[in-house]
């Protein structure tokens, strides 16, 4: 009997190198959790890191030289050994060329393979949170180097056949209807006990949770479900819903690089104007909840109560906005802005719904919209072509993965923020030894970010998983060693756990 696991998901794959371009939350973005291995792996949930291709690793020189062991077992899918040259030449050539694989290596002066199965990171400055980075996201990825070396990366072959280490080996993929891997029942590591591994493309989010309810699929992505559609799974069968408080949250950032935005009245009045009483409406008791903080209360060891978004106060925002010269014209308009969400995460949408009712009662014209991960990347990342921008941020469990979006230069400063202030606070983070010293670092970092309003915090999201009980392995269940996303250690609890052909 073939035991088929189903995941339904409403966007389709790009491509299946996440290490060279990044596309949040597709079809192939889930792919790739189960097709590759990173050096090291963290959950959102548990800051502790956990072995993947490396079995064991040393922090050497004041947290300046990270060095990894890597499990001589571990195989590509082409029966090659996976060495310290694939580890080296990835991140290496991402960092070099400025693909998504090295947007959390800014500090990596040099990858030294000082073995076959030993690789060495060499930092510029000292960071203690450095595992973080390798372990926590999807674009750090070792790539096989036999394949990809002495080739281009946007055009090789291995983009849409890929061959990883992970448990799952490609087999097929038909654009709009499904992505299917077959489980590596040899693997060097721990085995799959289901079969094959299905990624339904289904774009209407409604029915892909139905599927859950119905048992024609096991699990939905992240933010399939929300809050308003929880009834579609009032007659599920052999299935429940995981609700937990979610590891970052929904903000609201401004494009630095304008120079409306960089007159800090500008920014503050934005904040005052946001009604948080609608956010308020969005939120569910015990897992969402409208949040005014830089920092989510889950992080206790750094978390500054004290710094807070600015209260909601119309009047004040007008008094800033005339100081700053944005004054009415005749017809009582001040300004047009353009406003953009990712559609993938679809939670977003009424909250920008929310900023943008907020502002036009200070009479700006505001225009927003959902953006694919491809469309995202363009006009925001590479072009700063938008005004405010509705993102995920603040991710657990570790403020230093929020570096490279709002220090100086980091590879994914979007917005363009430039505050040698937060600069400091984090060099100083990345320098202290020990959680607690780290903590207060991140603490003034928070009274920074408040201080100047470098951006607006709107809303702790939470998660809302429906699932199968007839399966177990899920994150939760194995202590957050593994991802959400990654399905290599679920196995059947019933005899008819096989799904659906």
């Amino acid at each position: 009997m073939t035991i088929d696991f189903v995941v339904a998901t409403p966007h389709d794959a790009v491509e299946f190198n996440d290490v060279y371009r990044n596309t949040t939350g597709s079809a192939g973005y889930l792919a790739c959790n189960n097709i590759y291995n990173r050096v090291v792996l963290n959950e959102w949930y548990d800051i502790n890191p956990h072995a993947d291709l490396a079995t064991h690793w040393e922090c050497l020189d004041g947290a300046r030289r990270w060095r990894f062991h890597l499990n001589k077992a571990a195989r590509w899918h082409d029966g090659v050994p996976v060495t310290a040259h694939d580890v080296a030449y990835t991140h290496s050539h991402a960092k070099e060329m400025g693909y998504t694989g090295g947007m959390f290596l800014g500090d990596v002066e040099q990858i030294v393979e000082v073995d076959d199965h030993t690789v060495d990171y060499h930092l510029s400055t000292p960071n203690s949170g450095f595992l973080l980075m390798l372990g926590n996201f999807i674009f750090a990825h070792i790539l096989p180097a036999h394949l990809f070396e002495g080739t281009d990366w946007s055009t090789n072959p291995h983009n849409l056949n890929p061959i990883g280490s992970g448990p799952f080996r490609f087999a097929e993929w038909i654009p709009g209807d499904r992505i299917v891997m077959e489980a590596v029942k040899d693997h060097w590591g721990a085995r799959p006990e289901i079969d094959r591994l299905i990624i339904k493309i289904v774009p209407d989010r409604d029915e892909c949770v139905r599927m859950i309810a119905r048992g024609e699929a096991h699990i939905v992505t992240q933010d399939t479900l929300t809050r308003d559609r929880l009834s579609l799974m009032d007659d599920a069968v052999d299935a429940e819903i995981l609700k937990r408080r979610g590891p970052g949250m929904a903000l609201l950032d401004f494009n630095h690089s304008s120079p409306m935005w960089r007159d800090e009245r500008v920014r503050r009045a934005v904040a005052h104007a946001v009604d948080r009483s609608a956010i308020d409406e969005l939120g569910d008791p015990g897992v969402s909840q409208s949040w005014p903080h830089y920092l989510l209360g889950s992080t206790e060891w750094a978390f500054n109560p004290d710094a807070v978004a600015p209260a909601h106060d119309v009047a004040k925002a007008e008094e800033l906005l005339d100081e700053a010269g944005l004054t009415r014209d005749a017809d009582g308009s001040r300004a047009s802005l353009r406003l953009f969400y990712m559609d993938t995460f679809h939670g977003h949408r009424p909250l920008a719904q929310i900023v943008s009712d907020s502002l036009e009662q200070l009479g700006f014209t505001v225009t927003f919209e959902g953006l694919s991960s491809v469309d995202w990347a363009r006009r925001v990342r590479t072009d700063g072509d938008f005004d405010l921008i509705v993102v995920g941020g603040a991710m657990a469990p570790d403020p230093e993965i929020t570096r490279t979006k709002y220090s100086t230069g980091g590879k994914n400063n979007m917005a363009g923020h430039h505050n040698p202030d937060v600069d400091a606070a984090y060099a100083a983070a990345r320098s202290a030894t020990t959680l607690v010293e780290r903590g207060e670092h991140y603490k003034r970092l928070q009274e920074i970010w408040a201080r100047d309003t470098e951006w607006v915090p709107l809303f702790w999201y939470g998660t809302y998983y429906p699932r199968s009980t007839r399966f177990f392995g899920w994150a939760d269940q194995l202590g957050y060693s593994i991802p959400w996303w990654h399905w290599g250690r679920i196995r059947p609890v019933t005899p008819d756990a096989d799904s659906a052909q």
